[in-house]
């Protein structure tokens, strides 16, 4: 029996069991950061533990979207991600992911508004600034 991961609007059911994964914010690095290597186990330790979890990508493989999809594309990628969800749903439980209603806040990393402020950094900002103004 083959399994597909479903995008669909969420509709409660009395007796279903669920696992929500509530993804809150997308945080921008400037220092290199060592991508997880498995999306899946990185959630299992998550639910399992009960507490958040981060989970890093490269820009790179990020597309900008006007919808979800690059983060449904990332987690369908994941095989250890769809083996989870398969788990969870042979234990009686509905995964279920949650994004906020007004959009995934992008957010500015620690290190990377130390860089902004840095002397470097403000110098970058000047040049766009002054190529913004030009086009």
């Amino acid at each position: 029996m083959e399994q597909t991961l479903e995008l669909k609007p969420f509709v409660r059911k009395k007796g279903q069991k669920y696992i929500e994964i509530e993804i809150t914010d997308v945080t921008l690095h400037t220092s290199k950061k060592t991508p997880t290597s498995s999306t899946g186990k990185k959630i299992q330790k998550a639910i399992n533990s009960d507490k958040p979890g981060r989970v890093y990508y490269p820009a790179d493989h990020l597309k900008t979207s006007p919808d979800q999809t690059i983060t449904m594309e990332l987690l369908k990628m994941d095989p250890d991600f769809v083996k989870m969800v398969q788990n969870e749903e042979s234990k009686g439980y509905k995964v279920l992911i949650r994004l906020p209603k007004k959009g995934i806040p992008l957010l500015a990393g620690q290190d990377t508004v130390q860089f902004m402020n840095s002397k470097n950094g403000k110098r970058i900002a000047r040049k766009l600034a002054e190529k913004e103004k030009q086009e």
